[in-house]
């Protein structure tokens, strides 16, 4: 699927995006109370975090009349889920706002502060959203950390090939997929060459840049982007074995007259600032090629993000456990086991289909509650053994589970990765059920424990992946641990 370079988020032209705060200057008000704006000025950080500061405020009180004419105040405050504003010609929606600090230089009830600092959870810039219409937005684009790197040395040659003394810049062929009628697409685009003219020296760079486009099915909101692009961020973490952010994102209006200020094109984008738990290094060295686990040089763009999309969907709750302990490393050695065994359990149970019998035929099983219900004395005893005697289905144990865990990754991988597995699968559901219920793990041995259940997991969803022998025995090499 070939895409527009015009609908490519921000303009690929430039050479680098510094980080640095943004600022807009403007006036300020609630949905259908633009009669009533307040100036200020919305602050955005290199962190994405977003604050207004308003000369003046909103009245965000709750005020219920009382039986004798007056009115009772609440400690509460209104919710605050739009703020529009303009800024000289452009036009902007703060998501989600809150109040951090109000401030009244009066005396008794006043209807509005004198000064008022709001944060909000997201910035739309260009764009104001309506109130009633959350689905607005037909797809995202979305830059990666290590996402170049991971498409494979193929584009990453074709994309800026040295030959002799001369360099060219190649275009790259798109590569998309489709699943569940979301289409993902990365694309790459050459921005052309820069000249840096110095007294002493001349430089000259070339520019090629690859993001994510991700198209909806239909309408759909923010939030349905935020998971789509979370499962991105979850693949790269995982096949480059470090946190892999958001760098930028935009996001591209639906065909409607409602969103003003944003012209009813697909290929016009709104870039939107949001605060990420793990915060991106765009101008970091990139990892070198020999330290990953896998690229698309091992399985295909198609088949990588076809495999991953709903195995990550279906096991969010283990897989954002592990990815966890990458975005915002816990500091104790004890957190960080306890979550990888989580992470594990979690994936290993909500993967796992195969339909539980019961332990006992139902027949035989309501004959011996009978039986047991006899020799009982007291009603109380009775209802002690209806308690406690069931006949329902027998769920795999912690132990169980690692077992199957490592039954599903390559021999050759798991050898990789540790000498003794029975040695593993003994001080993991140790340490898993110690730390669960009495806070106790193994001690000096807890770091070794828990960089090999670490491994171990990031092992079986490669497995999981389709990822052959060769490529899992690559990784575990480098994932090996002393255990």
């Amino acid at each position: 699927m070939a895409l527009n370079a015009a609908g490519y988020g921000q303009r690929v032209s430039a050479m680098r995006q510094d980080w640095n705060v943004q600022t807009y200057q403007g006036t300020w008000w609630l949905p259908d109370e633009e009669d009533d704006a307040q100036p200020g000025t919305l602050t955005i950080s290199d962190r994405g975090d977003i604050t207004l500061d308003l000369i003046g405020g909103f009245d965000l009180s709750i005020r219920t009349p009382t039986e004798n004419g007056g009115w009772a105040v609440s400690a509460d405050e209104r919710d605050v889920p739009l703020i529009h504003g303009r800024t000289g010609n452009l036009n902007i929606t703060i998501q989600d706002a809150w109040t951090r600090k109000s401030i009244a230089f009066g005396f008794g009830f006043s209807d509005r502060p004198d000064a008022h600092s709001l944060g909000g959870n997201r910035a739309f810039i260009g764009v104001h959203l309506p109130v009633d219409e959350p689905a607005a937005w037909q797809g995202c684009w979305v830059q990666l950390e290590n996402l170049a790197p991971w498409l494979g040395p193929e584009s990453i040659r074709q994309s800026a090939e040295i030959r002799s003394t001369s360099a060219e810049l190649v275009s790259v062929a798109d590569r998309s997929v489709a699943i569940d009628g979301w289409a993902y697409t990365a694309v790459t685009r050459n921005g052309g060459f820069d000249f840096d003219i110095q007294r002493g020296d001349v430089s000259v760079v070339g520019l090629t840049s690859t993001r994510l486009r991700i198209d909806a099915p239909g309408p759909c909101t923010i939030e349905h982007l935020d998971e789509r692009v979370k499962a991105f961020m979850d693949l790269l973490t995982l096949a480059s074995g470090t946190a892999c952010g958001v760098i930028s994102m935009s996001v591209i209006p639906v065909e409607v007259p409602q969103l003003a200020g944003a012209r009813a094109q697909s290929h016009i984008d709104v870039p939107v600032h949001a605060r990420h738990v793990h915060q991106p290094d765009p101008h970091a060295p990139a990892r070198p090629r020999h330290d990953w686990r896998f690229t698309c040089a091992d399985r295909t763009f198609e088949e990588l993000v076809a495999a991953w999309i709903p195995l990550q969907r279906q096991a969010i709750a283990g897989t954002s456990a592990y990815f966890g302990n990458y975005y915002d490393r816990p500091g104790y050695t004890e957190s960080r086991a306890l979550l990888n065994a989580v992470a594990a359990e979690a994936t290993h149970r909500s993967l796992d289909t195969e339909p539980r019998q019961r332990e006992l035929d139902q027949e035989d099983f309501t004959n011996r509650l009978q039986r047991a219900l006899d020799a009982m004395t007291t009603d109380e005893e009775r209802a002690w053994i209806r308690r406690k005697l069931r006949n329902s289905a027998a769920e795999p144990s912690f132990r169980q589970r690692m077992r199957s865990i490592i039954q599903r990754i390559n021999e050759d991988a798991v050898a990789a990765i540790m000498s003794d597995v029975a040695q593993w699968l003994g001080d993991i559901t140790k340490t898993r059920n110690g730390l669960a219920h009495e806070a106790v793990g193994l001690g000096d041995r807890l770091l070794e424990l828990e960089q090999a259940t670490d491994a171990t997991y990031a092992a079986y969803l490669m497995a999981l992946l389709g990822l052959d022998s060769a490529a899992q025995q690559r990784a575990a090499v480098k994932m090996r641990r002393p255990y």
